[in-house]
C-alpha cells in the first residue's frame, strides 16, 4: 500500500464541485508534483488532505489509516504537514517562534531541540536571525521558515504549496535544492509548483489537474517531454 492513496476524493464550494473525483498516491520516498493552471484544484486537494476542507465523497488513507474526516491537528499528529500557500508565518513572532509553533503537540523536548538543529542546518539564516521577527524576513526568507515550520512536526510526508511563488530566480533554486536534500534524508513530499519545470525535474511522478480532474499523469522525465505538458506549462509549442 502506498503511503497516501487518495479514492474518488470531490470537494465542493457550495454547488460548485472543484475537485470532481480524483485519485493519486504517493510513495514513500518519493517527490509526487501536482501541476495545473490556477483554480484546477490542486490547493484545494491539499487542504483536503490536510483536514482543512471536508471532502463531500471519497476516501483518503495515509499510512494505512482512513484519515478523510479527521479533524486538521489530528492529521499533523499522524505525520502528514503542509507548508501552505502563501506561507501564513505569524510576523510579529520571532523566526524562534514560528518554528516552535510547527511542534505544538510534540512532547518530546530532546527530539524539538533535534529537529530545530537540523532545520537550522538546513536554513542557516533561520539560525542567524532567530530571534528576530519574521516579519522583516524577505519572501525567499519566509519560505524556508514555513518549510522549516512544518518540518518540526517530523512529519512522514511534507506537502508544499507553491514554494517558489514570487521568489527569485536564485532564491528558487535554493527552495529546490533543499526539497531534493530533504527527499535524500527520506522525507516523501507532495508538491504543487507553478514552475513545472522545476518541478517536474524533482519529481518521481507527477498528476496533471484541469478543472477538478486529473487528465494526465507519468513520471516527472516523461512528462517533461510530452508536448501536452510542454505547451501548456513550459510555454514551448
Amino acid at each position: 500500500m502506498a503511503m497516501l492513496e487518495v479514492h474518488g476524493l470531490e470537494v465542493a464550494y457550495g454547488r460548485v464541485k472543484a475537485v470532481k473525483g480524483i485519485d493519486f498516491s504517493v510513495e514513500e520516498g518519493q517527490v509526487v508534483t501536482l501541476l495545473g493552471t490556477n483554480g484546477a484544484g490542486k490547493t484545494t486537494t491539499l487542504r483536503t488532505l490536510s483536514g482543512l476542507l471536508q471532502p463531500s465523497a471519497g476516501e483518503i488513507w495515509f499510512d494505512g489509516k482512513r484519515i478523510d474526516g479527521m479533524a486538521a491537528h489530528k492529521v499533523v499528529q499522524g505525520g502528514l504537514a503542509q507548508s501552505p500557500e502563501g506561507r501564513r508565518i505569524f510576523p510579529r513572532l520571532s523566526v524562534e517562534d514560528n518554528l516552535m509553533l510547527g511542534a505544538f503537540a510534540r512532547r518530546d523536548r530532546a527530539g524539538v531541540q533535534a529537529d530545530l538543529a537540523r532545520v537550522f542546518d538546513l536554513f542557516e539564516v533561520l539560525k542567524e536571525r532567530r530571534k528576530q521577527s519574521a516579519g522583516t524576513f524577505s519572501g525567499g526568507e519566509q519560505q524556508m521558515l514555513a518549510m522549516g515550520r512544518a518540518l518540526m512536526s517530523r512529519p512522514r510526508l511534507l506537502m508544499l504549496d507553491e514554494p517558489s511563488m514570487g521568489l527569485s530566480p536564485l532564491m528558487m533554486q535554493r527552495i529546490m535544492s533543499t526539497i531534493a536534500e530533504l527527499q535524500s534524508e527520506g522525507v516523501t513530499i507532495l508538491l504543487v509548483e507553478q514552475n513545472a519545470q522545476a518541478a517536474l525535474s524533482l519529481a518521481d511522478k507527477g498528476y496533471v489537474l484541469e478543472v477538478g480532474s486529473i487528465a494526465f499523469s507519468d513520471t516527472g522525465q516523461n512528462l517533461l517531454s510530452d508536448d501536452r505538458v510542454r505547451k501548456a506549462y513550459l510555454g514551448e509549442d
